[in-house]
């Protein structure tokens, strides 16, 4: 029998997207709608369920991220959908199946706010079964973002204090939830006692606020002897306050510039306390199929027994409120991913 590609399910001619012609906050965004095309040899047809929309999403449509937009450019790099069509050449997906969508090569040509995408196979992971589409959109990104030091290089081992800036940020929680199944003990950071609570019922064995408190003195109050490891999205001058609490010899990895600030490189504080300090992005180990899969081997079981969970933002945006979405995303309100479902 000879195999029509690409094979396709019933689908509308023409999707929705978001794109933005210049840079600026949420409201340079819009929506636009083009044909859709037929995926090609390796690819595979998405029909969108759900967009999580992520920090450098909104840094990158501000201009200040370290990948440059192509205008008119389109924005997204995590989500989950369904198998809507499939190209010649593709061996590991069927129509129906749920699929996660890992960050495109070039977000400014082949981001995932559309109905549909065409992605190559590559870029794609089996959505972890039992989460909801809210959940399952977010489920790997945050967690792979983790695994090198969480996991790899085992920083998160029972009895040591992790310390989790930008604590209601979705890596953040994932990075809690992952710290206790390895029985390490987590302190997010957090600017106001507004999200205080929530981080506590969230399981942070402690929660230091940044405007009220003295960062340094509660690390050493709260561990003794200080903390072990700090995986910190902000940078900025928080950074030196984080570094007079930390154990001698303490890891410190910074993986995101939340703090417009320049992030000064404090090198006394740093000799004096003999911390260490990296930085890092995940597409490391996106690009590595043989680390990615030994990742993903890793999660699956997790995510099903429910040993470890992403957290999804309560507030619900559809996709024609996707500006108002960033809005809140940006607004510093949210716990957890904001989500756009379809």
């Amino acid at each position: 029998m000879t195999i029509q590609y690409p094979l396709v399910s019933t689908a509308p001619t023409t999707t929705r997207l978001l794109e933005f012609t210049e840079y600026g906050g949420p409201e340079v965004l819009d929506k636009a709608t083009i044909d859709i095309a037929e995926p090609a040899a390796g690819e595979v047809r998405v029909r969108m369920k759900a967009l999580a929309l992520n920090r450098s999403n909104a840094l990158f449509r501000s201009g200040t991220y370290v990948f440059e937009a192509r205008f008119p450019s389109r924005i997204g790099t995590e989500g989950v959908g369904e198998v809507d069509a499939i190209g010649a050449d593709v061996t590991e997906y069927v129509i129906g199946q749920r699929v996660n969508l890992l960050p495109p090569d070039n977000e400014s040509t082949h981001g995932y706010a559309a109905d549909y995408n065409n992605v190559p196979q590559e870029k794609l992971l089996l959505a972890p079964e039992g989460l909801t589409d809210r959940k399952a959109a977010t489920a790997w990104v945050p967690f792979l973002t983790i695994y090198h030091h969480f996991v790899e290089k085992g920083l998160a081992a029972p009895g040591r204090w992790i310390v989790l800036p930008a604590a209601s940020s979705s890596v953040s929680l994932a990075a809690n939830s992952l710290s206790h199944h390895l029985g390490a003990k987590t302190i997010g950071i957090t600017r106001t006692v507004a999200k205080k609570a929530a981080l506590e019922a969230a399981g942070y064995d402690a929660v230091i606020i940044s405007e009220d408190e003295d960062i340094s003195a509660r690390l050493l109050e709260i561990t003794g002897e200080g903390a072990d490891f700090v995986f910190d999205p902000v940078g900025g001058p928080q950074l030196e306050k984080i570094i007079g609490g930390l154990k001698q010899g303490a890891e410190i990895n910074v993986y995101g510039v939340l703090d417009a600030a320049e992030t000064p490189l404090p090198v006394f504080a740093l000799m004096h306390s003999g911390a260490t300090i990296g930085c890092y992005m995940v597409y490391e180990l996106l690009v590595d199929l043989t680390r990615l899969r030994a990742a993903v081997d890793y999660y699956l079981p997790l995510f099903k027994s429910g040993q470890i969970a992403p957290v999804a933002d309560d507030k619900l945006f559809t996709f024609d409120q996707s500006v108002e979405a960033f809005q809140h995303m940006e607004s510093n309100t949210q716990l957890g991913k904001v989500i756009v479902s379809f």
